[in-house]
């Protein structure tokens, strides 16, 4: 696996932020995924079974935490619009 190395335009990411992305839009963004993100792991933990299903809650926890986080920061950048 090739090391990314800084200012190298032969970049193998396959997924770039564009650059007139507004910190809202990116937030938003950001909460869709997550959500996403939540489901998934919930379905997948109340699927599972033993130490799999913990580890699963686990994630959906760390995943519901940066969900917090992200709609905290919304909700700071555009209160008015959180509210809806």
């Amino acid at each position: 696996m090739k090391t990314p190395t800084p200012g190298n335009d032969h970049s193998t990411n396959a997924f770039k932020v564009r650059t007139e992305l507004s910190t809202e839009d990116a937030l938003v963004n950001a909460s869709e995924i997550l959500a996403s993100a939540s489901v998934m792991a919930n379905e997948q933990a109340f699927g599972s079974t033993g130490s799999r299903r913990f580890q699963i809650f686990g994630l959906a926890q760390l995943i519901e935490n940066a969900q917090l986080l992200v709609d905290d920061a919304l909700e700071k950048l555009s209160p008015i619009a959180a509210d809806h």
